[in-house]
């Protein structure tokens, strides 16, 4: 590169499945703004999560390390204030720092109402202009008479809202663009580099968006994802389809929720445009990195199911978007390789010349990008302790997923993967394990464990996974020195 970087600009959104957007092959859905911002960056298009749920995959994103060395199972546990990662190293270093959108990654994010005492200088509820336009009213567009008429679904169970009517107000994804542009177009210290990380909540459920993008998409011409269960499946998809959604007896219900899926990330699509414009306006390119990626994925009807589950390790949860300009990078290039939520910390770290201080677990891509490297497997996990799971099972009510959750606590069981180009294998405490031929069943419907002829290829597959698990076990308390 001729010349380093000085900030860094990270803008994710929330559930958009890798074989969405048009970059990624999806010829449906539409994707104009991110699109032409792939064309002349960096797409990685075997990009995976290391986790199906929101806090853990975050929280990967931006230390480097896999969710099972430090513990992160759960939304409620949040990055520590005396654990490192990305963000805090660049604000040690002088960084200006600003989180539009959704804090799921910091414990210290909050400070008080007129400008953060925690991690973050600026956030979407910072008093002034900030909070003015989060508090803005936004009216939307009505149905027309060819709108398409909403189904009649319980959200309990499907978390679907249809069509959106009603004005859009408060933590809303408009007011997140919004305030990016004022940061970068106004607020931020030019006399500082800067860190801004805004979090677009959709495609998130429940699966609602306003016109014009609720009737975008043909249900009836839209290619569906295979709505059947997986032969063999295992007992999280089997209770989750017997529970949540078991009632929808026709496909008509999930081609549904595919279309306002496709909606709502021609929504995101759209509020993307003003900040990658504002950021190209500000001369930006020549200095920042911009990062596209997604927490994970959705079934967003796929298998007749809804949004995800902490033990599914389906590539419609785990193969996400990421996208990555930095100034020299080459423009237009397709990387095949895989890479993983935990190559990023270190790839950024790179690019910006820093050594990190902590033990991370991903590694820079930018070998990878010059030829001189290529990882050939990605890992991922989830679920939870036993102890756990039996709390779990004493709550009652709540929707489908929590009545998921508490009848059949075994769906939540530790489940670890391992996946690479041709094979997939998953093993879980309980629950029952799983083995696909990804060459021959991309969209996992055959599921193979217990093949005697596949021995060999189960056998490969689980010495990585040890590996993998001796390789990543925990590092924790650091040790300067040892006894021997």
């Amino acid at each position: 590169m001729a010349s380093r970087p000085k900030s860094f600009i990270m803008i994710t959104s929330d559930e958009m499945r890798g074989d969405c957007p048009g970059f990624m092959g999806n010829p449906d859905c539409r994707t104009p703004a991110l699109d032409a911002f792939a064309q002349r960056s960096v797409v990685f298009t075997n990009h995976f999560t290391v986790h199906g749920k929101c806090v853990p995959s975050r929280v990967a994103l931006v230390t480097g390390r896999y969710c099972h060395t430090d513990g992160f199972r759960t939304i409620t546990q949040l990055l520590p204030n005396d654990q490192p990662d990305l963000g805090s190293t660049l604000r040690r270093r002088g960084y200006e720092t600003a989180v539009f959108g959704v804090n799921h990654t910091w414990e210290n994010f909050w400070g008080d109402n007129s400008k953060s005492s925690g991690f973050v200088d600026y956030t979407s509820y910072t008093h002034g202009v900030f909070r003015d336009i989060q508090d803005r009213r936004r009216p939307v567009q009505q149905p027309g008479p060819d709108s398409v008429k909403p189904l009649d679904l319980p959200e309990q169970y499907f978390e679907y809202g249809g069509r959106i009517v009603e004005p859009l107000t408060g933590f809303v994804d408009d007011a997140r663009s919004e305030q990016a542009v004022e940061y970068v177009t106004r607020v931020r210290d030019r006399s500082r580099p800067f860190f801004m990380q805004v979090n677009i909540g959709a495609p998130h459920p429940d699966y609602r968006v306003e016109e014009p993008y609720y009737s975008m998409y043909d249900r009836g011409r839209t290619r569906a994802w295979p709505h059947e269960l997986p032969e063999n499946a295992p007992l999280h998809l089997r209770k989750m389809r017997e529970i949540r959604t078991g009632s929808a007896t026709s496909d008509a219900v999930f081609r549904e929720i595919q279309a306002v899926y496709y909606g709502m990330i021609t929504k995101v699509d759209v509020l993307m445009k003003p900040m990658l414009d504002a950021i190209e306006q500000e001369g930006l390119l020549e200095d920042t990195i911009v990062l596209f990626t997604v927490d994970h994925g959705d079934f967003a009807g796929q298998y007749g199911l809804i949004e995800k589950w902490d033990t599914a390790m389906n590539d419609c949860i785990l193969h996400v978007p990421m996208v990555l300009w930095a100034p020299g990078l080459p423009h237009g290039l397709r990387v095949e390789s895989f890479s993983e939520h935990t190559d990023i910390a270190p790839t950024i770290l790179d690019l910006l010349g820093i050594e990190p201080d902590w033990g991370i677990h991903g590694r820079s891509l930018l070998p990878i990008l010059r030829g001189e490297d290529r990882k050939d497997a990605v890992f991922a996990d989830g679920g939870h302790e036993d102890a756990l799971c039996q709390r779990i099972r004493s709550r009652t009510g709540g929707s489908g997923k929590q009545q998921t959750y508490q009848w059949c606590p075994d769906t939540m069981a530790r489940t670890k993967m391992v996946r690479t180009d041709t094979w997939k294998l998953v093993m879980r405490l309980r629950g029952g394990n799983e083995l696909y031929d990804l060459v021959n069943d991309p969209y996992e419907l055959h599921n193979l464990w217990g093949r005697p002829d596949l021995a060999p290829v189960v056998l490969d597959l689980q010495q990585r996974l040890i590996e993998w698990c001796l390789r990543t076990d925990t590092d924790r308390p650091y040790q300067a020195d040892f006894g021997a």
